[in-house]
């Protein structure tokens, strides 16, 4: 097999040729595509060998390149199989984000460089920008050693508030929220979490609760030496606890030798209510709220008005609130006044704090579910106008698109997203759906070879996610690896989830088994599965209608059909 797989346009024949020539006169083999193959032919099985066995993917970099679709599969191919990927630029050219993220950091050379572009074959490729030199940090779950154990949600808050308050610092790459709630599930070591999510550094602790007396007990773990590179416990009462929290953070910044800008400082200290008992009721609402449920919400949502009562301009509260109306009017309750209400409190927490920019994340939302989509799209741009590189503005904008039938348009931000967090599961989720969804093949294909691997890292880390592993078969299949997904979907036909059990069939049906769908089917009814619209329109299929008459049709059958009778009495 060839040392050397070279990617071009057609158009770029002659450079190409040239460039070949050169490698070979320096002893070196070639694989090059000379037949003008285009199409699906373009991953005839010599293509695909060529890219498997090469050393050196080189990719020549010209306005025809990133314009052509098989140059963008054999590179997501070539990117897949994690090979050596040389770009070299025939002439200046601007990526589009296609390109941008596979190549992201690459040292990009010049086809007249041909000294540079032997040494990259022999010694690798320099990654000039993709080094992040950030430190990685993860707050961990705190542990609640209250004598009743009956303070998780004040744990959790400590901890939601810290990532907050670390946030803002340039020179951490600090694991998310969701991180920290992913990581209660996890039973493995954590040098395995740390390596598999590649950070370095955590901060542990727990917390005692006792009326209004405190004690927080926190360390920082070097996890490459083993070290604590400090510990500390600090007492009071709630009245303390934004100093408490300040102490904390600025111990942890100190530990990592970070030096803080101003801004940095001023947003470590910056606290949104002075009220200890305000603070204290929206913690226990956010408790509430992470619940999804109809009464979690209106639970949240009458703490959250009491904490306002106590502190008029807690700017912080009128958003969670705005937040709790707009989740509840949406999963549970349509009373157009909700949204009245929620809009009204946006309005008023910008007017208390208005750079508090994640604000228009629910207005967007508020006016979406109204109808009025011009300006659900102008709170989502605003949102990025005002805070282009947090990604939850792109993430804003693209769910809009989503949920108003314009995945399209959705590509671009859901992109964006990635591009800030290369590892942000969801928008990866979400940025293959929206390509699938506009009939986008190459992209869709593209951006499911870049879900699978964190899909992987996710399943090793919490095997027990059973949506996830229906993800990851959704994702084999949508990047063309039909039969790792049908191989992937036979594992899952015994979950204990009606949801995931449901997803499995529909994902079975996709793959054409339509017999294996109707008994995962069976099973998800068996499990719980309720959503009657959604088996209906499964019996549906014309695919499915196919097996009319079998046993395994009219047994699933006669369980809709019981179901939906009890759902109406």
């Amino acid at each position: 097999m060839a040392d050397i797989f070279i990617s071009y346009s057609s158009k770029d024949r002659e450079q190409a040729e040239q460039l070949t020539e050169l490698l070979g006169s320096a002893g070196l083999s070639v694989w090059i595509d000379r037949s003008g193959i285009v199409g699906a032919e373009q991953w005839a099985t010599e293509i695909v060998e060529g890219i498997r066995a090469c050393n050196t993917f080189i990719l020549l970099l010209s306005p025809n390149s990133i314009q052509s679709e098989n140059v963008l599969r054999e590179l997501s191919l070539a990117s897949e199989k994690r090979k050596r990927v040389l770009p070299v630029d025939l002439e200046p050219t601007v990526l589009p984000s296609s390109f941008e993220y596979p190549l992201a950091g690459l040292q990009r050379v010049a086809i007249s460089d041909f000294d540079s572009i032997l040494r990259a074959h022999h010694h690798g490729v320099e990654r000039v920008s993709q080094k992040d030199a950030r430190k990685s940090l993860m707050i961990l779950p705190f542990e609640d050693l209250s004598p009743g154990q009956d303070n998780g949600w004040f744990a959790d808050g400590i901890v939601s508030e810290m990532i907050s308050a670390l946030s803002h610092v340039k020179a951490l790459r600090l694991a998310d929220n969701q991180a920290t709630k992913e990581f209660k599930k996890y039973t493995g070591q954590l040098t395995t979490y740390a390596r598999e999510m590649n950070i370095r550094y955590f901060v542990q602790g727990d917390v005692r609760k006792f009326g209004e007396n405190i004690k927080i007990t926190s360390r920082l773990l070097d996890i490459e030496t083993g070290d604590h590179l400090w510990q500390d416990t600090l007492k009071g009462t709630m009245q303390d606890i934004f100093d408490i929290q300040e102490q904390v953070a600025v111990k942890v910044v100190d530990g990592l030798n970070i030096i803080l800008t101003k801004e940095e400082k001023s947003k470590l200290e910056e606290r949104g209510t002075e009220n200890a008992e305000a603070y204290e009721l929206h913690m226990k609402a956010r408790e509430y709220f992470y619940r999804q449920t109809k009464e979690g919400f209106q639970l949240a949502v009458q703490l959250i008005t009491e904490a306002i009562k106590l502190d008029p301009g807690y700017a912080r509260a009128y958003d969670f609130k705005a937040t709790a109306l707009t989740s509840l009017y949406r999963s549970y309750d349509r009373t157009p006044a909700l949204l009245d209400e929620a809009e009204s409190l946006c309005k008023e927490a910008l007017r208390l704090m208005p750079d508090l920019f994640a604000i228009y994340y629910p207005l967007s939302q508020i006016y979406m579910h109204r109808g009025q989509l011009a300006e659900a799209e102008e709170m989502a741009k605003e949102f990025i106008r005002n805070d282009p590189q947090n990604l939850s503005s792109h993430f804003a904008l693209a769910f809009f698109y989503s949920g108003t039938g314009q995945p399209a348009k959705a590509i671009g931000p859901y992109e964006e997203s990635i591009r800030l967090k290369p590892d942000y599961l969801v928008g990866l989720l979400n940025l293959v759906i929206a390509c699938d969804d506009a009939g986008e093949r190459e992209k869709c294909a593209y951006w499911a070879m870049f879900a699978i691997p964190c899909c992987e890292r996710h399943l090793k880390l919490h095997p027990d996610d059973e949506g996830m592993g229906v993800q990851h078969a959704a994702m084999l299949l949508l990047s063309g690896r039909t039969e790792d997904a049908y191989a992937a979907a036979m594992k899952l036909t015994n979950l204990k989830d009606g949801s995931s059990l449901y997803n499995t069939a529909y994902l079975f049906g996709q793959l054409g088994d339509h017999s294996e769908a109707l008994r995962t089917l069976r099973k998800a009814i068996e499990a719980g599965y309720r959503n009657i619209r959604h088996l209906k329109e499964f019996l549906a299929d014309e695919s499915v209608l196919a097996l009319q008459g079998t046993p395994e049709y009219e047994e699933v059958k006669r369980m809709v059909e019981k179901i939906e009778a009890t759902s109406s009495t």
